[in-house]
């Protein structure tokens, strides 16, 4: 279906390294040149090497063997210049070589069968194996035209058009179908569906465009004169193609529809070409751009007119268009379009929307992906794989923000593969000089659920507040097992942020010497619980030393409003630290809200177990939360400074 997608639901929750080891970084194909992506299934991991296939056990890393295949080499995949070389079956590996297609036996490596081209093709030669996709028991095939003049000038081999498509069965080795069609139909553009191989023929007939001419200019009745001139003149540049259904197992032409694909490619830095995806009887033409590198074009608005088609798999009727404003290649998960760094719903085009948890308002849905990264976004219904300066993943049902496996890095194109109910990421940063500690494959498998940091990507304003929870000193966003979104302050990553970064403008004053504290949430101990008491992992950090925090509640026009109130403080040490400090130094402090003295003598032992939660209703405020402490000892050394571990806030009526 060329979703990017597969539809392994063990995947889900934490994540755990299974195993690690090869291939390394002296097996593959270097990250620069576009390597195809490796392969998951039946409980194998099958990689493309620099001149060799190799094949893996996917649970425990056993070296099952190797087959040499230099001629079948494909780079550029990431730049869309070059279809993948490799598919698979439950029992069989396809590749490509020149004008033949081996089958070997997934579990040995040894040689099945050579599949050739159609006679017709063989007969006129000059003819190659361009592209590969197998379903069902069905090889399907592209017949390319070997194009010198494009390999001397790209200085590799490129096969990313076609002028013949062609169906094999597999049990047999009989020629089910060849279909003859121009020389521009592009591999990216061809889909498989339940029933129905889909692509794009580039060529169209001067009556079908004539057709779409047509229906198009009566839009513009009620147009004025320069109106009319002016569409008239986008309609002359528009970019019209044919796209087509052939029955997957006769070949026989189901429908033909010209369809206009203008602004579905090509628009803005990194281009992309024409690509088409298939997903529950729907087709979604778009731009295969593959670069995420781009994100200051992206907020200058560059991509704004990057469209999104869909149309019927049944007859290609358009069911809906609109510009998607996208980064990267678009994929789909279940009924969603994951287009970065939105999604819509695949049947309507309609924008996927969530709550804020700060202000409660439906705003749209945002992936984020944090830091330096190329390659492409692969998916499961539970989970997106991805690079974010690291190894990272999505989790779908948490929704608050990426997760990140430090020290290890994806390739430039798809190489964290989710199938065979693990996430299996082959080395590919061979070459890459950036500071990437671990060059070896690494397998995840799915574990205990657990909550990790994030960072939230959420677009709309910050104001008026309705809820918020903050946690000041944390090293990342995180959700509590009750769905509370606590947001870290101050912002992870300020120098690495965009448009789509929670944003929240805090103003945090300290005593002299004070700083924001964090320790690791595993390690620190609580004493027993006490209304309204967070998780154990909100009292790891805090602000110490807090003199006045202005927490922006209200944006300029908002009426004035109460709110409820929670302050939470504690300082705990790591386990087993308490016993050793027995003379605990005594923080000493009064707490005053919007000016006003609410508590006075809070006292909390440095290293103290027990948390404290204050609670005060009716606050006013008509723009900012003013939080102030003032310590009752004259030059306070750091452990005897307030603490501000978090604060809650809840807008009353």
């Amino acid at each position: 279906g060329n979703t990017a997608t597969s539809y392994d639901y063990r995947i889900k929750g934490g994540l755990g390294v299974l195993w690690y080891g090869d291939p390394g970084e002296d097996k593959v194909v270097n990250r620069h040149d576009g390597a195809v992506s490796p392969l998951a299934i039946n409980g194998r991991l099958i990689v493309q090497g620099e001149d060799t296939i190799l094949a893996y056990d996917a649970y425990n890393g056993l070296f099952l063997w190797e087959r040499s295949n230099p001629k079948s080499i494909r780079t550029g995949v990431f730049n869309n210049v070059n279809p993948g070389n490799l598919v698979a079956s439950d029992d069989s590996l396809f590749f490509m070589e020149e004008n033949i297609c081996y089958q070997i036996d997934a579990a040995t490596g040894k040689e099945k069968a050579a599949h050739l081209l159609p006679e017709e093709f063989r007969k006129k030669g000059g003819h190659q194996w361009g592209y590969v996709s197998y379903r069902d028991g069905i090889l399907f095939g592209a017949a390319s035209v070997r194009n010198e003049a494009k390999i001397k000038r790209r200085g590799r081999r490129t096969d990313d058009e076609t002028d013949g498509i062609f169906a094999i069965d597999v049990k047999t080795g009989k020629h089910l179908w060849a279909y003859r069609g121009s020389k521009t139909i592009e591999h990216q553009t061809i889909a498989i569906g339940d029933d129905a191989v889909y692509f794009i023929d580039s060529s169209i007939t001067g009556e079908q465009r004539q057709t779409i001419l047509r229906q198009d200019k009566s839009k513009f009745q009620n147009l004025d004169e320069a109106g009319r001139k002016k569409a008239e003149a986008e309609l002359k540049n528009q970019d019209l193609r044919l796209a087509i259904a052939l029955n997957s197992r006769t070949g026989e032409k189901l429908w033909e529809k010209a369809v206009d694909v203008t602004d579905c490619s090509e628009i803005g830095i990194g281009g992309g070409k024409l690509t088409l995806l298939f997903r529950n009887n729907v087709l979604l033409l778009c731009g295969a751009n593959a670069n995420g590198h781009y994100w200051k074009q992206f907020m200058a608005g560059e991509f704004a007119k990057r469209r999104l088609l869909a149309l019927s798999g049944g007859n290609g009727k358009q069911l809906w268009v609109r510009d998607g404003n996208y980064r990267n290649r678009p994929i789909i998960v279940d009924d969603q379009i994951i287009a970065e760094p939105w999604s819509y719903d695949l049947y309507t085009g309609k924008q996927k929307m969530r709550k804020h948890p700060i202000t409660g308002k439906d705003e749209p849905w945002s992936i984020m992906r944090d830091g330096h990264h190329c390659g492409m976004i692969a998916g499961t219904p539970n989970m997106l794989t991805f690079r974010s300066r690291y190894t990272s993943f999505y989790d779908l049902n948490d929704d608050i923000g990426a997760k990140h496996f430090s020290g290890h890095r994806t390739g430039c194109w798809i190489n964290a593969i989710p199938g065979n109910g693990l996430i299996s990421v082959p080395e590919s940063s061979a070459g890459c000089v950036c500071l990437f500690s671990i060059s070896s494959t690494i397998v995840m498998e799915p574990r205990a659920e657990r909550k990790d940091w994030h960072i939230a990507s959420l677009v709309g304003t910050q104001t008026p507040v309705k809820e918020l929870h903050l946690n000041f000193g944390a090293p990342g966003d995180r959700r509590a097992d009750d769905g509370t979104a606590w947001i870290a302050y101050p912002r992870p990553r300020p120098e690495r942020a965009t448009s789509l970064d929670l944003a929240f403008n805090s103003k945090v004053a300290f005593a002299k010497g004070g700083d924001y504290v964090s320790h690791n949430a595993d390690t620190i101990q609580l004493a027993k619980k006490t209304p309204h008491q967070a998780p154990d992992w909100v009292y790891a950090s805090w602000g110490n030393g807090v003199l006045m925090s202005r927490i922006p509640l209200l944006g300029e026009g908002d009426t004035p409003a109460k709110y409820t109130v929670r302050v939470h403080m504690a300082a705990p040490e790591a386990k087993g630290k308490q016993l050793a400090n027995k003379k605990p130094v005594e923080r000493h402090f009064n707490l005053r809200l919007q000016g006003k003295v609410v508590a006075q003598d809070i006292k909390i032992l440095a290293g103290e177990a027990q948390v404290q939660v204050l609670e005060f209703k009716g606050i006013e405020v008509t723009d900012v939360l003013k939080i102030e402490q003032f310590s009752k000892v004259k030059n306070p050394s750091p452990a005897q400074m307030p603490v501000l571990n978090a604060v809650e806030i809840f807008r009353e009526g």
